[in-house]
């Protein structure tokens, strides 16, 4: 354990400072659990006990797994991380119990996936109450109420991702509280909260993130899970400082046959010392350095500019599309066909609202639209600059379409009665014949079609199709197989085409948690932003409150042309920006504003790389429409930044100051406005403590700010 650690080589330069003693603190941790051996600070801060726990029939794994007693193996330090495997054999349960854990050079952070497998010759007894993290946290001052943050799912509203603070006390006269979320809980919430018709959504991120931050005073830990399936998290204080940590996969109680595993969820838990804003500062610098998708020089992947467009429109249409970015010079990245161009459908489908694009299941280019196949588009799209990115749903199919009449074996139905033409059923990723029936289509067809990014749907709730394919005893399995069967899809698409971008969106980020995220990225962060009547407020609430836990996420303003409060609304680490509504309309209009359009895009192109720095909303997250909304974004390496600001439809204030934040007080900062490109210099310190004035005379508009150090 006293080995030097190696720094990493893919931590961002932008990366927030680790504060004095987090490094110490959570070295200690580790070799706590490693060795067994008592930590050294503080006393009682970390508990002896696994940071795990589960139960095989009556008996707790509290009972007979010690750490001191784990046989290990420790490899080396590559590449800013090393992991430590632990593993402990119990006879009289036939259970080995095995935890990976990962330690990093450069971050205060852990992470850890717990495997439990039978080697006995007999069925185990039950494996239930899987807690794959099961820590008590004490707050070094008693005194101290602590706090939890957390942040809502993507469930299409205007308040997504907006963060919630609960203290952990139930009142003035009570000061232990229990906050849980699992499937009851969270139903209970959906109900009263909109009525929504998804009142259980076994989708990771649909209710709640599955990111979190106990503040216990002036330090904390962040916690986050990985798992594309139901959760539960449970945190509990009793009243004294003290709070009781559990999460894990929610439905599991089952029996392993001789030679059979099963994996946790992942766990992260990052320890941070400070304010608020370094916690969640620390905790995008380490998704962005270990969990997202890398370029081929290992840097974290650019979440591209896009611009959207209808699979089930004609190719005719697509290529004049292509053909006006040519002619104006729009800077995209890519050029996106969503849903629609497969089957056999021969109505027109020209746009979300029209046509039969939701029939999915039959993979083929539908060639009554697209007759050459999609090669003429991605080809069209190459010469101009772009690359290519397609929609798919794999996971759900239609019954009816081909595949699920050919090998009905393949599919989980929603119930026990015989499937009806139409219903949604469920491709089993669990079943190996089904996931290389998958991994070959698809791949074929990015193969076939020049396509350079593949973006994932997933629009349905898999959770009652798990629950009616578990056999009696075995709950929770055919969960278990489909997630693993989920990542290792990905990961052989990746393998067999290089460099693939895969974008996560299950009906706009329902599907965001760190194994999805070391994966792909959400270019459609929730579906609020499907329709045209969509509030750009809620885009702003958006990007501040997901900005907070993950830094790479995009989404579409659905603006008129030429509106540019509501463009730069959606703003984000990624943009799609469609021209028109849904690509044609105003695409043929002498007064198209081809100027303002190719504008704002390059305005997106020149704000992106602040995304990846650390973020400071300067405003409340939260929707109002007599409110301001303003946020900052700084590269603390290269004295840069950016202020983004907006004056909201009904606020009478024209003017306000806000204190800036990460700025060097000793150093002056010149400031450029986007839309004037007026330079106005200003000292440090008076940004720090007095603040950046600024003024926009109307309501319903925004200012543009970039800053650089002088």
């Amino acid at each position: 354990m006293n080995e030097t650690p190696k720094t990493s080589s893919t931590a961002p330069s932008t990366a927030a400072t680790v504060q004095p003693g987090e490094m110490d603190r959570i070295r200690d941790w580790c070799n706590r659990i490693v060795t067994g051996a008592a930590p050294t600070t503080p006393a009682g801060r970390f508990a002896p006990d696994a940071p795990f726990s589960f139960r095989c029939g009556a008996r707790s794994s509290r009972d007979w797994l010690r750490l001191e007693d784990a046989a290990h193996v420790t490899s080396p330090w590559k590449d800013g991380t090393r992991t430590h495997t632990l593993s402990w054999p119990d006879a009289a349960s036939g259970l080995r119990c095995e935890l990976e854990l990962a330690e990093f050079a450069d971050f205060p952070a852990l992470e850890w996936v717990i495997r439990l497998s039978n080697e006995a010759a007999t069925e185990t007894a039950a494996v239930s109450d899987f807690k794959a993290l099961d820590i008590v946290w004490p707050a070094v001052d008693k005194t101290v109420m602590p706090e939890l943050e957390r942040a809502f799912g993507a469930d299409g509203r205007e308040d997504d991702f907006q963060l919630v603070r609960d203290e952990l006390r139930q009142s003035m006269w009570g000061n232990s509280r229990t906050i849980r979320m699992d499937g009851a809980v969270n139903a209970a919430f959906r109900k009263a909260r909109n009525g929504s018709c998804l009142q259980v959504d076994g989708r990771p991120s649909a209710t709640w993130l599955p990111f979190f931050n106990l503040r216990t005073g002036g330090d904390g830990l962040m916690l986050g899970l990985g798992w594309s399936g139901e959760w539960f998290a449970e945190f509990a204080h009793g009243g004294d400082g003290t709070t009781r940590v559990a999460a894990g996969m929610e439905h599991l109680d089952l029996r392993l046959r001789p030679g059979e595993s099963i994996r946790s969820p992942r766990v992260l838990v990052l320890f941070w010392n400070g304010g608020t804003r370094h916690a969640h500062n620390l905790l995008r610098q380490f998704l962005l350095a270990w969990h997202c998708p890398k370029d081929a020089r290992g840097a974290a992947l650019t979440t591209p500019i896009c611009c959207g467009s209808w699979g089930g429109m004609v190719t005719s249409g697509h290529l004049q599309i292509i053909a006006s970015i040519a002619q104006h010079r729009l800077p995209y990245d890519y050029y996106w066909v969503d849903a629609g161009w497969y089957g056999t459908a021969t109505e027109p489908c020209p746009d979300v609202f029209k046509g039969k694009w939701w029939i999915v299941g039959d993979w083929r280019v539908n060639r009554n639209y697209h007759p050459d196949g999609l090669k003429p588009i991605s080809d069209a799209a190459h010469r101009a600059g772009m690359k290519f990115l397609l929609w798919f749903e794999p996971e759900r199919a239609k019954h009816g379409t081909p595949v699920t009449l050919e090998h009905p074996e393949w599919f989980l139905r929603r119930d026990a009665a015989p499937p009806r033409e139409g219903d949604d059923l469920l491709l089993n990723l669990g079943d190996p014949a089904a996931w290389q029936y998958i991994v070959d289509t698809v791949s074929a067809l990015i193969a076939e079609n020049g396509i350079d990014g593949y973006r994932e749907d997933f629009n349905f709730d898999p959770s009652p199709y798990w629950r009616q394919a578990d056999e009696e005893g075995r709950k929770g399995l055919t969960e278990i197989r489909f997630v693993e069967g989920v990542y290792a899809f990905w990961d052989e698409l990746r393998r067999r085409h290089p460099g693939l971008l895969i974008d996560n969106c299950a009906s706009g980020g329902r599907r965001l948690e760190l194994e999805t995220l070391n994966r792909s990225l959400a270019l459609w962060r929730t579906d609020y932003n499907c329709f045209p009547f969509m509030n750009p407020d809620a885009s702003q609430v958006h990007t501040a409150g997901l900005a907070q836990w993950i830094p790479a996420n995009s989404t579409s303003p659905c603006a008129v042309p030429g509106d540019t409060y509501q463009a730069r609304s959606a703003f984000s680490a990624g943009f799609v920006f469609s021209i028109g509504e849904f690509g044609l309309r105003d695409l043929t209009s002498p007064d198209y504003p081809w100027d303002w359009h190719r504008r704002m895009l390059d305005e997106a192109a020149r704000l992106r790389p602040y995304f990846y720095g650390d973020v400071y909303p300067l405003t409340p997250c939260a929707i109002s429409p007599e409110a301001w909304s303003v946020l900052q974004l700084s590269l603390p390496a290269t004295g840069t930044g950016a202020i983004l600001a907006f004056r909201r439809p009904e606020s009478p204030v024209s003017a306000a100051t806000f204190q800036l934040q990460g700025l060097c007080p000793e150093r002056d900062y010149a400031f450029t406005d986007a839309d004037t490109n007026t330079t106005c210099r200003l000292p440090g310190r008076q940004l720090l403590e007095s603040g950046l004035p600024l003024s926009i005379d109307t309501p319903r508009a925004s200012r543009l700010l970039f800053y650089h150090a002088c």
